[in-house]
């Protein structure tokens, strides 16, 4: 559809601003599969929207990997555990020096 039609009896419009593809992960590459051997094989889905999908949409693999939990993201009441960091940081040390 147009992005001014309108949808059904109520008149309702829309207009598209922004469009962010999905991201696409290189975990198939090596430097991926060496950060996921590095941090105990642990891999999930990110859910929000972040440059790996610019990254993506490129060509260039590219993992989201940091401590945090995203329900706490970008809010008011924002917050990281000090373990999660360490973690974080003793995982980075493996993958970059083994």
């Amino acid at each position: 559809l147009p992005a001014d039609a309108a949808l059904g009896e109520a008149g309702i419009s829309y207009e598209v601003d922004d469009v962010a593809s999905a991201a696409l992960p290189g975990l198939g590459q090596p430097a991926a599969a060496a950060l996921i051997d590095a941090v105990g094989g642990n891999v999930r889905a990110k859910y929000g929207w972040t440059d790996v999908a610019r990254f993506s949409e490129m060509g260039t693999p590219a993992v989201n990997f940091g401590p945090g939990d995203p329900g706490f993201a970008h809010k008011r009441d924002e917050q990281c555990p000090v373990d999660q960091i360490a973690s974080v940081a003793r995982a980075l040390q493996t993958y970059l020096t083994s």
